[in-house]
Parts: structure tokens; C-alpha cells; sequence
């Protein structure tokens, strides 16, 4: 499978895709700037700047690459992409204490394994596959452990805070797949990015069964309802649109059919 590159010019964002893997572009968060959101794979460096060049973003106004979670696979490209840009990496603000050797929760391999509907969304890509591998020996964490080679990121992203460069959007903390997760919210044109709190399969948004704290993660569903969201675009799946599409979710403990 090539990359998958989908624009929604209506919201001024762009994906880019490596088989469940997303990495998503805010051509303009409000300040005359774009902004990457989670780019876990390495392939990264090479896809992104002829996106970029098709959108008519020059490389010199990326203002910033920041993450939703520190899991490898939304952040195993992030340094070497910055490296590229000339900006800096922000992470959550709790994954600073990673970053300082505080041992993480990550969900185990039964976890990961209730999610399987989304693997089998999009077709598979040995690319991103060997992506993930090799991402996660230089950022991330997983056991516990958090490696990072290169700068240090910046660990600064705070519930109810704007997205550094981008005003118009902000953070919502979205604990439950890990206790670091955030969201990012465009009110103005009710669009999320959900990182890992609310996945998509088969056209249909779904909360994440794949967690380390089940009511954590029950409050971050309740919480991101009553937002107001019309545009889904997950860490993993297909985004989906749709009139409150959040609103119907499938419930983890519910498999899409």
C-alpha cells in the first residue's frame, strides 16, 4: 500500500497514511502557521515535505510538531521531522515524568488485541510496519521505559491550553489509553483529533477498548461528547464525519459490525 494522502479543504487539514498509522497536518492553526500532529513513523521525513509542497506550505512556516500521546508509534518519526523543519517537539505534559525515567502505563498485548477491527481497515503496509519497529528503538515508550534520541522534546502540552502556534485549537486531556493522552478541538469548525481515545473502523467512530484505566477512559468518552464534534479524524482508521459523530460511537465494550 502507497501512502494515503486525503485534504479536507472545508477544515483545513490533511492526513497522511502508512496503513493504521496517521499523521495529520493543521495547514493554519489560527496564527498564519502549520502545525504535525503525530508523526510516529520515520518514513515521515521522506512523505511529508512533497505534501507539503502539493499544499503549498513551505517547510519554513511548520511552526511546530506535537503529539496526542508518547506510545512510538505517534511519535518515532517526531525527532528526526523536527530536525528537518527547525521547530521543536511538544509532548502532553505528563510525559515529561517519562522522560525523567518515572516508569509509564501502557496497555499490554490483550489490549492491543480488541482493536483488531482497525488493522484490518485500511491494507497493510510492510513499510509502516517496519516503521513501527524501528520507531520505537528511538522514541517512545512501551514497558514502561521512554527512549527519546536527540533534543529533548517539550513536555508542555496542558489541558485547556492552545496548541503552541495554533490559537484556534485546544487541548483536552483524554487519560484512559494512557494517562498522558490528549485531544486537540477546532470549536469553530467541530473537528477532533483524537489520538488513541476514539478510534474509526468500518465508517464509525469507537471508543478505545485498548486501555490502562477503563473509568479514566469512561470520562474522557463523556467528556468529548459534549464537545460537539462533526469531524473525527483518529490516530488509527479512517476519519469520519457526520453530525455529532461522537455521540454515536460504538462503546469499547462493543465490537463494530
Amino acid at each position: 500500500m502507497a501512502l494515503v494522502v486525503d485534504t479536507i479543504d472545508s477544515i483545513g487539514v490533511t492526513r497522511l497514511s502508512r496503513w493504521i498509522f496517521n499523521c495529520y497536518v493543521i495547514h493554519n492553526g489560527g496564527a498564519g502557521q502549520s502545525v504535525v500532529v503525530d508523526a510516529g513513523l520515520p518514513s515521515i521525513v521522506e512523505d511529508l515535505p512533497p505534501v507539503l509542497h502539493r499544499l503549498g506550505i513551505d517547510t519554513s512556516n511548520v511552526a511546530a510538531v506535537v503529539a496526542t500521546h508518547a506510545h512510538s508509534d505517534h511519535v518515532g518519526g517526531a525527532a528526526n521531522l523536527a530536525r528537518l523543519l527547525g521547530c521543536a517537539v511538544h509532548l502532553p505534559s505528563r510525559a515529561a515524568t517519562y522522560l525523567s525515567g518515572t516508569k509509564a502505563r501502557s496497555p499490554g498485548p490483550r489490549e492491543i488485541a480488541k482493536i483488531r477491527p482497525v488493522y484490518r481497515d485500511q491494507p497493510f503496509d510492510f513499510r509502516a510496519a517496519i516503521g513501527l519497529a524501528s520507531g520505537a528503538v528511538t522514541a517512545g515508550y512501551a514497558g514502561g521505559k521512554m527512549r527519546w534520541h536527540g533534543p529533548l522534546p517539550v513536555a508542555d502540552l496542558t489541558d485547556g491550553a492552545t496548541l503552541p502556534h495554533s490559537p484556534e485549537w485546544q487541548v483536552i486531556a483524554s487519560p484512559g489509553h494512557t494517562d498522558d493522552s490528549m485531544s486537540y478541538h477546532h470549536a469553530g469548525s467541530r473537528v477532533l483529533l483524537s489520538g488513541d481515545a476514539i478510534l474509526c473502523t468500518k465508517g464509525m467512530a469507537w471508543c478505545t477498548p485498548e486501555v490502562v484505566d477503563r473509568s479514566a477512559a469512561d470520562a474522557t468518552n463523556a467528556r468529548l461528547v459534549e464537545l460537539g464534534v462533526d469531524h473525527l479524524l483518529p490516530g488509527h482508521g479512517r476519519p469520519v464525519s457526520g453530525r455529532d459523530v461522537i455521540v454515536t460511537a460504538v462503546p469499547a465494550t462493543s465490537r463494530p459490525c
